[in-house]
């Protein structure tokens, strides 16, 4: 009986992907059913602990809404962006031997952790969106479409700026350190707080290099019905999202390059 050499066709970019995402979900949520309940937990912890904090202030928003819906419009963005570039930076760590399995590339791990991020904005947004509608009679959003799509905006940033990182990490490892101490200022210039009509026409022009501050006036203005943001735009966020992604490639090649060279792929 002759033996033939058969010829095993590699899987596609598209199945390759699936089954990356499959082992990322599994991986980051592994330790029973309430792993899955992590991902919608901390963004309510959040929002609970900063509408105490107005309420044991007595502070109300600076526009006609409830407390809660407020503070949801603006905490969420900002929790997208920082989740997504949190989970890109680590990816490639957490899954290093994946890389010397041709063909899975970097760029395949990366994609798969956007691909599972994109799922868990879409599902924490509609899950604390709903809650807070039931649970303290806030208002419906003026357009539901609008707010999900600027929410995107906030993935659309953390992805570009977390595959920047994810790249740059593979250079350096104290740059990857040191980027939640980077993140964190962001927090007060996302408008969690307050809206850009509060602000003094300078404090107004300085902010307005914040790409999250314009997402979270677009969410709000979607959102909340007469609000209209001063100084919002589209174009700003998507321009910085893609900058950081066009940024991450050539950082790619380099790191990549010098893989081969020290014979590590």
């Amino acid at each position: 009986m002759a033996v033939m050499d058969q010829h095993i066709t590699p899987p596609g970019a598209i199945t390759r992907i699936a089954v990356l995402l499959e082992r990322e979900r599994k991986t980051r949520f592994s330790g029973g059913k309430l792993g899955y309940l992590w991902a919608y937990i901390t963004p309510t912890v959040w929002i609970g602990l900063i509408v105490a904090l107005f309420w044991f202030l007595e502070r109300t928003p600076p526009i006609h809404v409830g407390t809660e819906i407020f503070i949801a419009t603006g905490v969420l963005p900002y929790l997208i962006f920082r989740q997504t570039v949190t989970s890109l930076s680590r990816t490639l760590n957490a899954h290093r031997y994946m890389r010397y399995i041709r063909p899975v590339s970097s760029n395949d791990i990366l994609s798969a952790t956007m691909l599972l991020e994109s799922f868990n904005v879409l599902t924490t947004s509609a899950l604390i969106f709903g809650a807070v509608t039931i649970l303290f009679g806030s208002q419906l959003p003026v357009s539901m479409s609008g707010v999900f799509f600027f929410l995107s905006l906030s993935w659309l940033i953390g992805c570009g700026v977390g595959r920047f990182v994810a790249m740059a990490g593979l250079l350096s490892d104290a740059f990857a350190r040191a980027v939640p101490l980077i993140l964190r200022p962001f927090f007060w210039l996302s408008g969690i707080f307050y809206t850009a009509t509060d602000l003094s026409k300078q404090a107004q022009d300085l902010l307005w290099y914040s790409p999250f501050l314009h997402v979270t006036e677009l969410v709000r203005e979607s959102y909340f019905i007469g609000y209209t943001s001063p100084i919002a735009t589209i174009w700003y966020p998507v321009a910085v999202a893609s900058g950081f992604y066009l940024a991450s490639i050539p950082i790619e090649i380099f790191a990549t390059r010098r893989r081969l060279m020290r014979g590590r792929l």
